[in-house]
C-alpha cells in the first residue's frame, strides 16, 4: 500500500508515522530487486502541508492509496486534501507538534495506535 502522511512541516508527526509504517516491513537483508519488491508491503512518504507546494501535495495525493492528515486543525488544508484525495483521505487530530522529535515515545505510541486502528499490516 502507498501511504501519504502529512503534518504541517513534514518533520515530526508525519515523519514518525511514516517511519512506523515502513518499519512494519521488517528488516531487509538483500540487494536483489525482486526480493526488495516483494519485501515492501507498505510505502510511506511524509510531507508538510505548509512546506510543500499545492502541486507537490496533489502529486503525492494522486500517488497514494491512503492519505493520512496529522496537520493542525486547518480547514483550508483539510479541504485541499479532501479535494485531491477524494475517498482515500482520513484525518487524525493528535494536536500540534509538542514533541519536536519524531522518535518521542509518546508520539510513537500514538502513531502505533493509528496503525492499529487502520489495520495496516
Amino acid at each position: 500500500m502507498k501511504i501519504l502522511v502529512l503534518c504541517n512541516q513534514g518533520n515530526v508527526r508525519s515523519a514518525c508515522l511514516a517511519r512506523e509504517i515502513k518499519d512494519l516491513n521488517g528488516p531487509l537483508h538483500s540487494t536483489n530487486e525482486q526480493v526488495i519488491k516483494e519485501w515492501v508491503k507498505n510505502e510511506a512518504v511524509a510531507i508538510g502541508a505548509h512546506a510543500n507546494s499545492q502541486e507537490t501535495i496533489q502529486y503525492f495525493c494522486n500517488w497514494a492509496d491512503l492519505v493520512i492528515d496529522l496537520s493542525d486543525n486547518d480547514k483550508r488544508i483539510q479541504e485541499m486534501l479532501q479535494q485531491y484525495s477524494d475517498n482515500k483521505y482520513i484525518r487524525f487530530d493528535i494536536g500540534g507538534d509538542r514533541w519536536g522529535n519524531p522518535f518521542h515515545p509518546e508520539l510513537r505510541k500514538m502513531c502505533q495506535e493509528i496503525i492499529d486502528e487502520l489495520k495496516i499490516k
